[in-house]
C-alpha cells in the first residue's frame, strides 16, 4: 500500500468515526486512532520496537494536532455545507465542497510527513521486503474485485455503491433518482486497467522511494523532501491519461450529485441537513475532549 494510502486512511478514519458515529462511537474511536493507525502501518512494515515507540508518539501528536487544528476547521465546512443544503445547487458548488474538504487531506499530509520521513530513514532490507508481499496481496485482490467483472458488472457495483452513500443521507431514493445516478455511472466509463496500471507505478514509487532512502544517512528534511514528492506524484499521477480520467470521474461526480440533490424532495433535504447537524455536532463534541 502507498504511504499516501496509509496517511489518507488515517484521515478518512478520523472523518469517519468522527463525523460519521453515534457521539460515543465517535469518542472512544477518535481516541483510539493513534492505535489503529500504528497496528495498520506495522501490518505493512512489520514494525522493530525502534521503531514503534517514536512512530506510537508521533501519531498520538497527529491526532492531538488534528484535534486542536483540524476539527474547528471541519466543523465550520459541515456547518456552511448544512446552511447550503436547503438550496438547489451547481456542479461547480459541489466540486468547491469537495475541494475544501481535500485541503483538509493535504494539512493531514503536510502534518505527516516528517514522521514517516524518519521512519523512512530506519526500514530494513527486510521490511521493505513484507511491504512488497503486501502490496502483491493487495494487487491481487484488487484483481480479482475488479479485472474479472464485465464493464456491465462494474458499473452495477459503482452504483449499488453511490445509490447506499447517497440513501445515507437523503433516505430513500426514488427510481428517478437511482435512474439518474445510474446515468452518471454509464456517463463515465471506468478504465480498470489504467487503474491498475496506476496502483502498480504507485507500489513501485515507494519501493523506489524507501530504498532510497533506507539507510542512506540522509538527514530528516532530505528524506521528507523525498516523502513531500512521493505524495505529490500519488496525488497528482505523472501518467496524463489517468489524471484526464480522475479529473473526468471527478467533474462527473459533481455533475451527478448536483442534480441529486436538486431533485431531493423537502423531506430528504431535511434529512441531509440533519445529517449534516449530527456531523458537525459530533465534531463539536470531540473538540472540546
Amino acid at each position: 500500500m502507498p504511504l499516501f494510502h496509509i496517511i489518507r486512511a488515517l484521515l478518512l478514519t478520523l472523518l469517519t468515526v468522527a463525523l460519521l458515529g453515534g457521539c460515543s462511537v465517535a469518542r472512544l474511536g477518535y481516541g483510539q486512532l493513534p492505535n489503529l493507525s500504528y497496528w495498520w502501518v506495522d501490518s505493512y512494515l512489520d514494525l522493530n520496537d525502534a521503531q514503534s515507540v517514536p512512530l506510537r508518539s508521533d501519531l498520538q501528536n497527529l491526532l492531538a494536532w488534528h484535534r486542536s487544528q483540524e476539527l474547528p476547521q471541519l466543523a465550520r465546512a459541515l456547518a456552511d455545507v448544512q446552511a447550503q443544503s436547503v438550496q438547489d445547487t451547481t456542479p461547480e458548488q459541489m466540486c468547491q465542497i469537495a475541494d475544501r474538504f481535500k485541503l483538509r487531506l493535504d494539512a493531514v499530509l503536510a502534518q505527516s510527513e516528517l514522521s514517516f520521513a524518519r521512519l523512512a530513514l530506519t526500514i530494513k532490507p527486510e521490511q521493505l521486503q513484507h511491504l512488497q508481499h503486501q502490496q502483491e496481496k493487495n494487487a491481487q485482490k484488487w484483481r480479482e474485485d475488479w479485472l474479472k467483472d464485465s464493464p456491465a458488472e462494474q458499473q452495477k457495483r459503482r452504483l449499488k455503491r453511490l445509490v447506499e452513500r447517497s440513501e445515507g443521507f437523503y433516505g430513500t431514493l426514488s427510481d428517478a433518482q437511482i435512474a439518474l445516478l445510474r446515468a452518471g455511472v454509464q456517463g463515465t466509463p471506468y478504465n480498470t486497467q489504467l487503474a491498475e496500471f496506476e496502483m502498480l507505478r504507485r507500489n513501485q514509487d515507494l519501493l523506489a522511494t524507501l530504498q532510497a532512502l533506507a539507510g542512506s544517512g540522509k538527514t530528516p528534511q532530505q528524506a521528507q523532501d523525498a516523502i513531500h514528492a512521493l505524495l505529490a506524484r500519488t496525488l497528482q499521477s505523472p501518467n496524463t491519461v489517468y489524471r484526464a480520467q480522475i479529473a473526468q470521474l471527478v467533474q462527473s461526480n459533481c455533475n451527478t450529485f448536483a442534480q441529486l440533490h436538486n431533485s431531493a424532495s423537502p423531506a430528504q433535504r431535511q434529512k441531509f441537513a440533519a445529517k449534516l447537524k449530527g456531523y458537525e455536532d459530533d465534531a463539536r463534541a470531540l473538540m472540546a475532549h
